[in-house]
């Protein structure tokens, strides 16, 4: 016990030199990772020491690094301690399971800390190790794992912790943009295209995290929600599609960005101008074919999303709806090309992915039936007229007993039609 004690109390460069080696800030996450489940893994009458005390050291460094001017910060001298401490903050946050313990860090880094956090983002946008560390950290941090990030509700700590997380992001994503620094193109994910997916994850984490109530920042008229969104689809934006998919860990952070802002901030999406929106579109619609199923179910989920909005919502007098409706006026191709994609990868696709590319059928479907009914007519005219009869008999079977609605009982249902449908037209369909 007195040697836990003592590693408890003294996790500084001073008592284990190894910390305070370059090649060891790896290893700093990891010994954190298991000192803080040292200190929680037993009850807190029982634990060896406090938090306050086993928090000091990096309370006093992070006190150390906010006195500093941002000239000051800057500085080479000021690196090694910065990434080190970011580091262990990251290996601290990962081992916090329950609200209590994640409560504890909370408190410790707001409100002293977390402008800190945001001015790192600003002045060391263009170092990676620095905007590694800071990222990954936040990331963690904004994780709602095991429903940890669960405050009193009466406490706004939750919309406290969202605005850090945007403006990290926000300082960080408008310098990388603003850069006009040329990056060589072997170095360009190290220098660029990692910073972006982090920073999409720590978005991604934050909005799906459930301990904020985003439709506040709108009603009291901040700016905070807006800019975050704002600056992450500038971000996606300027990443060409085929680096986008060729970075599989980059391609992962996009398209699960795209897949929340779909689902919970739609309007953001759909008040943009038709050319961006159908940038985005195409990506998804790319990423829909992907040979990552992953990937391409979180693609399929998005388009699900779209749909599914577009459906529930026709004729409504609403902004957002209307301009939903001038974009389709522009592209009429958007839903027959998405359908008769979906088609195909339902039955000449792999047989793991079919489950993914199933749940958006039916709300395309009921979105736009002139699409169903035109990819139906053009696969039939490719088939023989035995096939064309087997085939016409499928699809009315197909469509028996579903009802125009996207009630969870008739998605299940329709989803178990797609099956049998799909072993039915393999059986016979020629290419």
């Amino acid at each position: 016990m007195e040697t836990v004690r003592f590693l408890l109390l003294h996790h500084t460069a001073e008592h284990f030199p190894f910390l305070s080696a370059p090649s060891n800030t790896r290893h700093r996450t990891t010994f954190h990772t298991t000192l803080t489940r040292l200190l929680f893994s037993s009850t807190p009458e029982e634990q060896p020491l406090t938090w306050e005390q086993f928090i000091s050291p990096i309370s006093d460094t992070l006190s150390k690094l906010n006195s500093l001017s941002n000239a000051e910060l800057r500085a080479q001298n000021v690196l090694g301690p910065l990434i080190g401490v970011l580091r262990d903050l990251r290996g601290i946050a990962s081992s916090l399971h329950n609200r209590r313990t994640y409560g504890l860090l909370f408190d410790t880094l707001f409100p002293a800390h977390f402008p800190l956090f945001v001015r790192i983002a600003e002045v060391w946008f263009d170092e990676p190790a620095v905007t590694t560390s800071l990222l990954k950290f936040i990331h963690e941090f904004v994780y709602n794992k095991a429903n940890r990030v669960n405050f009193d509700q009466s406490s706004p700590n939750g919309i406290h912790l969202f605005r850090m997380t945007s403006n990290v992001v926000c300082g960080y994503a408008r310098n990388m943009l603003a850069s006009t620094q040329p990056v060589p193109e072997h170095e360009e994910y190290k220098k660029k295209f990692k910073g972006l997916g982090l920073a999409l994850e720590v978005l991604n984490s934050a909005l799906s995290g459930n301990y904020v109530c985003f439709g506040v920042f709108a009603l009291y008229q901040d700016p905070v929600l807006e800019n975050g969104l704002d600056v992450a689809l500038k971000l996606v934006l300027s990443v060409p599609l085929d680096s986008i998919l060729s970075y599989p860990k980059l391609a992962k952070s996009y398209f699960a960005f795209l897949e929340v802002v779909f689902r919970s901030h739609i309007a953001t999406v759909l008040m943009l101008d038709t050319p961006t929106l159908m940038q985005l579109l195409n990506a998804i619609h790319e990423g829909l074919q992907s040979s990552d199923a992953p990937l391409s179910s979180s693609c399929a989920t998005t388009i699900d999303h779209l749909s599914t909005y577009f459906f529930n919502n026709q004729g409504k007098q609403k902004q957002e709806v209307k301009q939903l409706e001038a974009h389709i006026n522009s592209q009429p191709s958007l839903f027959p090309s998405l359908t008769a994609t979906l088609f195909n990868l339902l039955l000449f696709g792999s047989a793991a992915n079919h489950w993914a590319v199933m749940r958006p059928m039916l709300s395309l479907m009921l979105a736009s039936e002139d699409s169903f009914t035109s990819y139906k007519e053009q696969l039939m005219s490719t088939q023989t007229p035995e096939n064309k009869q087997l085939l016409s008999a499928a699809f009315a079977k197909l469509l028996e007993d579903v009802a125009r609605s996207l009630e969870s009982a008739n998605r299940d249902r329709f989803t178990q039609k797609l099956t049998a449908f799909r072993i039915n037209a393999r059986s016979f369909l020629t290419l």
